[in-house]
């Protein structure tokens, strides 16, 4: 059996775990490919003109899996409903609705969901069991998937982060990558527009230590996507010397949270860059290009 994974929104960070519970219990995982230009407008043709950028690339992740779908290479695809995280945090209306809007655009495909709850004490441990319920994986295997499968998503998390924290260079330029996971760590978007950068360290904030320091900059934010965001703002900006905003169109979400982060980063100077399929590197790379002078010429002054 193959079940394919979209490697694209909140689905992407938790890959490590669900492939690590799929493969445990002898079924063949395949992920869809890294983001490309082909990607984005697969997903802007099937997706409403509303919809973010997220979303679009999202849909055209799927794509390219429903495509190996028909040609008989899988047997289904992995798509996650995430309702409410870990104390009862409210996660992004997309990864809400994302089952049902898939079932109505595809219609003869299989897509296996698999729902996470905390208000209802549907933890992740227990959606990857629901999981096996659904693939009919005998009772051990469920148990003991799961478990090897939280440790391997905790260590690629700990790992990535150790990773980064241990890049932070007093010598060289920090300049702190704020945004959504799924965004600032897009392939295609990261090079779009970070590739001009040179000689600095990029810190992303989305990979902190999950310590919750978020209420420094504000005590209601509603999401857990934003929640991580501002962890990992307050975590690194006593090391960073410039910030650099990367948001999809049109999310208001992002748009109201990057406006508190503006205050608490009120000293330290930044850029906002503003992400949909129409963006290309012509005017980015002028920008920061720009941008990079004022780091210089903050830390020579």
């Amino acid at each position: 059996m193959k079940i394919g994974i979209p490697n694209a929104l909140f689905i992407r960070d938790k890959i490590p775990m669900y492939s690590k519970f799929l493969n445990y219990n002898n079924i063949d995982t395949v992920i869809s490919s890294d983001t490309t230009l082909k990607t984005i407008e697969d997903g802007v043709e099937i997706a409403t003109s509303e919809e973010c950028i997220a979303s679009k690339i999202f849909l055209g992740h799927v794509q390219e899996l429903v495509n190996l779908y028909k040609n008989n290479y899988l047997d289904a695809i992995l798509v996650p409903r995430v309702y409410k995280e870990k104390n009862n945090i409210e996660a992004c209306v997309k990864a809400m609705a994302l089952y049902d809007i898939l079932t109505n655009i595809f219609k003869d495909v299989k897509f296996i969901d698999v729902n996470v709850d905390y208000s209802k004490n549907i933890t992740y441990f227990k959606s990857l069991i629901n999981l096996g319920i659904t693939l009919e994986i005998n009772p051990k295997n469920r148990f003991f998937g799961a478990f090897y499968a939280l440790q391997e998503q905790k260590k690629f998390e700990k790992n990535r982060y150790m990773k980064q924290f241990e890049n932070i260079n007093f010598k060289r330029k920090n300049v702190l990558v704020i945004g959504n996971e799924y965004i600032v760590n897009d392939k295609y978007i990261k090079k779009l527009v970070l590739s001009s950068l040179n000689n600095v360290n990029i810190i992303f904030a989305c990979i902190n230590n999950k310590v919750n320091r978020y209420k420094n900059i504000s005590e209601q934010v509603y999401f857990s996507n934003s929640i991580n965001v501002m962890n990992g703002v307050e975590e690194y900006i006593d090391f960073i010397d410039a910030c650099i905003f990367i948001t999809g169109f049109p999310c208001a979400t992002d748009s109201l949270i990057n406006e508190m982060i503006k205050e608490r980063i009120r000293n330290i100077p930044y850029i906002e860059i503003m992400v949909d399929e129409n963006t290309s590197s012509t005017g980015i790379v002028t920008r920061m290009e720009s941008f990079s002078d004022i780091i210089e010429g903050r830390i020579y002054i």
